[in-house]
């Protein structure tokens, strides 16, 4: 029965242990898609990039503000409003008016129809020729009902028997015809409107004249010369009293009649063009607006909102809002991308030491995306605090954001080179948000140089306050000659920005002192500060290395002494070099008897191991160091340094040794298993320390320490390794190694000077003598072995001395 329950529990439990089936498909996602990330440092650089790059365009935009109270006509105001900025208002009523004014300004279009006159001409002409035909036939005469008819079609009129007899008698005569064409044409050529009354409203402004065939428009003011149907019946009938005689009365009624019924309007109103012409009009009458100056005071506190506030406090909170946001965050987004990119793209190919790592680049982002953000609110908070402070302007706050702490904070925990492309890149950014001013890119962007430059060798935290005030001063100067060259110099509010200026660099040293150690923490970064920390040689771990390997710790100082003078000579980081130094050898407190340095006398251990067997050894003093450094927290300058201040060099005593011992016809002896494995040193401090513990330890094979013998000791060991490409990726010029050179002699002889030799009593004097005269032979004989050991070992590939390269 506990067997059955046993087994059924260990059933239950290992189907528990079986991860469910969305925990595996997140595991396997996590393991295709998203482990190729966190493993590719290139795919960790573009994510880094373009997050950064997307958070930064939200920041940026205008769109994004902080929420405002909302006022309807009759609130009362709850505080002071003042403009932040200029603006335009729209002046709604005038708008109006003047789109009105412009709309009935507009003149009405009447199409002109020069064809309507063509056809009554045509009528006329077509008719009388026709009946002059009949006559010319005596087709007329006993079929005057048929020809009447035809008449009337062609006219379209009804014509008493008596009218068209009178025509008849007359034979269509073409005076006649010419009667009738004289009283249509110059009537109608003046034009005529079917609605008199309505032309009549145009009086003054006149009419647009469209001829609708060929499509020409004609301003027509004088409008008294256009007349109605009724008026032209009335001119036809005028003109006709003054017909000669010689035409009867019969014939005279008649051509009136005939003419009056071919006249008909051919000015016709063209109300849609009109109307639609008008609406055009309208539409294109711009606003009217009125100016809001910067600081014009909108609305007091405590004044009841009006339709004039309303408008003005509107048209302020409407500053910045776009209606295509998307496409406003978009553009944002890719200028922010190349100016990221083509900046980063150009200082990591031709700046070397913006090779940044992404731990680097996310800390230079995060750094970018806080002074932003900071930014942006402290333009919101300086429009509140204006509201309260009328006489100062709210542009007179911006000069007191500290905006230089981002590249002073850069600059302690990475590099120059760094600082100044942040510096740009902040500069930008800050004129974006500043009134889009190029004032606001240079002030932001100098204040950052300076504070950057002022924190170069930050190795007291008062440096910090120094470097501060550098900079308000610097922000005071660009404030005084920017009012020079605006010519507003003497003025109040100069005094003002002067004074925020100082005071914003002030504020960014003391951000960057409270910053620091936070950035430290997070990010592993090891500054000078830090450094001057380390320098300490109460650190636990050089105390160890003091009780287990004092022979090293004796070396490592004196190393520290050389690499400081070495960097100081050629302008690099002293502190550095002597931190690393002092900590280069760590790894060695794991097997101390091993370095020919610790061992006091006693047997060496390598005597009973193989060539390969200590190269290993010394080997492992790297890999123990790089863990103990780790364990430390030393920081990555001072653990790249102990992986590299051997770089690729031989480890010529044992490998010289295990050549002895080869036997060409069964072993090879591969140069590369007694080189140690690098990398070589990357930085200038590296190479340094590299050049300090090669010239340190063979300056103990020297048996008579004169100065040129450690000058012409210290001129071989760094052409060796010089020669050996050790010093291929530090940037070391020539010119530095002979500061190097030289710096190293200046050390090393005060070193080993030559000491006075006090005189002793006459007995000891005999003591001395007697044993002296027991031991020269053999000391003699020593001193020569040393010496021509000496000459063998300092050759071309020997780096370390007589000792087991450490």
């Amino acid at each position: 029965m506990d067997n059955e329950s046993l087994r059924k529990g260990t059933s239950r439990n290992s189907r528990a242990k079986k991860p469910s089936l969305p925990l595996k498909k997140l595991r396997d996602f996590k393991r295709l898609y998203l482990a190729p990330i966190y493993l590719n440092p290139t795919a960790q650089r573009w994510m880094i990039g373009i997050t950064s790059t997307i958070i930064l365009a939200l920041l940026l935009s205008p769109t994004i503000r902080l929420p405002s109270e909302h006022y309807q006509v009759g609130d009362v105001a709850s505080a002071d409003i003042k403009s932040t900025q200029d603006f335009l208002v729209e002046d709604e009523s005038a708008t109006l008016a003047k789109r009105i004014e412009v709309k009935m300004a507009v003149l009405s279009v009447y199409d002109y129809d020069p064809s309507i006159l063509q056809k009554a001409t045509g009528k006329i002409r077509t008719a009388f020729s026709l009946m002059r035909g009949y006559v010319e036939r005596d087709e007329i005469r006993g079929r005057e009902e048929e020809r009447k008819k035809e008449l009337e079609e062609l006219f379209g009129i009804t014509l008493a028997s008596k009218e068209f007899n009178s025509l008849a008698r007359s034979d269509f005569d073409q005076s006649i015809e010419g009667v009738i064409l004289g009283f249509v044409q110059p009537i109608m050529n003046k034009g005529i409107v079917g609605d008199r009354d309505f032309l009549a409203q145009q009086k003054g402004k006149g009419i647009v004249v469209r001829n609708v065939q060929t499509q020409t428009e004609r301003i027509r003011s004088q409008l008294d010369t256009i007349i109605d149907s009724a008026q032209a019946e009335a001119i036809i009938k005028q003109n006709a009293k003054a017909l000669p005689r010689t035409i009867g009365r019969e014939l005279r009624a008649v051509s009136v009649k005939i003419a009056s019924h071919l006249i008909e309007p051919n000015l016709t109103f063209n109300r849609n063009e009109t109307e639609a012409r008008k609406t055009a009009a309208f539409h294109e009458v711009k606003p009217v607006l009125f100016q809001i100056k910067k600081g014009e005071m909108l609305v007091r506190e405590g004044e009841r909102i009006t339709e004039e506030h309303l408008v003005k406090v509107q048209a302020l909170e409407a500053l910045g809002k776009e209606s295509n946001v998307p496409l406003i965050t978009m553009g944002l987004f890719f200028l922010i991308f190349m100016i990221v990119y083509l900046v980063y793209a150009f200082s990591t190919k031709n700046i070397r030491k913006t090779s940044l790592s992404s731990r680097d680049l996310f800390f230079v982002s995060l750094n970018l995306i806080t002074i932003v953000l900071a930014l942006k609110l402290f333009i919101f908070i300086s429009g509140s605090i204006e509201i309260n402070f009328l006489y100062i302007s709210s542009s007179s706050y911006y000069y007191l954001f500290p905006v230089a702490a981002g590249a002073m904070l850069t600059r302690i925990v990475i590099n120059s080179e760094v600082a100044i492309m942040y510096s740009v890149i902040a500069g930008i950014f800050s004129a974006i948000l500043l009134d889009h001013s190029l004032f606001f890119f240079i002030y932001p962007f100098v204040g950052s140089i300076v504070g950057a430059n002022g924190v170069a060798r930050c190795e007291q935290r008062s440096t910090l306050i120094k470097a501060g005030i550098h900079v308000g001063v610097a922000n005071a100067l660009l404030i005084v000659f920017y009012e020079m060259f605006r010519g507003t110099l003497f003025g109040f509010e100069v005094l003002f920005n002067c004074g925020f200026g100082f005071i914003g660099g002030i504020l960014s040293a003391v951000i960057v002192l409270g910053t620091t150690p936070i950035v430290e923490a997070i990010f592993g970064y090891t500054t000078d500060i830090t450094l001057l920390e380390l320098a300490n040689l109460e650190q636990p771990i050089l105390k160890d290395l003091i009780v287990q390997a004092p022979g090293t710790y004796h070396h490592s100082i004196i190393v520290g002494s050389l690499a400081e003078a070495a960097a100081k000579a050629i302008n690099v980081n002293p502190l550095l070099a002597r931190v690393s130094a002092y900590y280069h050898d760590i790894g060695k407190i794991k097997k101390p008897l091993y370095f020919s340095e610790n061992q006091g006398g006693k047997k060496n251990p390598h005597d009973r191991l193989s060539p390969s067997m200590s190269s290993l050894i010394l080997n492992a003093h790297l890999k123990d160091g790089v863990e103990l450094a780790r364990g430390q927290k030393l920081g990555r300058k001072i653990l790249d340094i102990i992986q590299q201040h051997h770089g690729t060099s031989l480890i010529s005593f044992f490998y010289q040794k295990a050549k002895e011992k080869e036997n060409p016809g069964v072993e090879s002896i591969n140069e590369k298993d007694y080189r140690y494995l690098g990398p070589k040193p990357q930085t200038k401090e590296a190479g340094i320390v590299m050049l300090a513990d090669a010239v340190e330890a063979a300056s103990k094979t020297l048996s008579v320490p004169t100065p040129s013998r450690i000058k012409g000791l210290v001129s071989r060991i760094i052409n060796n390794i010089f020669i050996d490409g050790q010093l291929e990726d530090c940037e070391l010029t020539l010119k530095d190694l002979h500061h190097i050179e030289e710096s190293f002699d200046r050390i090393l002889t005060g070193i080993f000077h030559q000491r006075v030799e006090y005189p002793d009593s006459q007995e000891e004097q005999n003591t001395s003598k007697k044993e002296g005269d027991e031991g020269t032979h053999s000391r003699s004989t020593k001193t020569r072995k040393i010496r021509q050991k000496d000459d063998q070992k300092v050759g071309p590939n020997h780096l370390k001395g007589v000792e087991p390269p450490g």
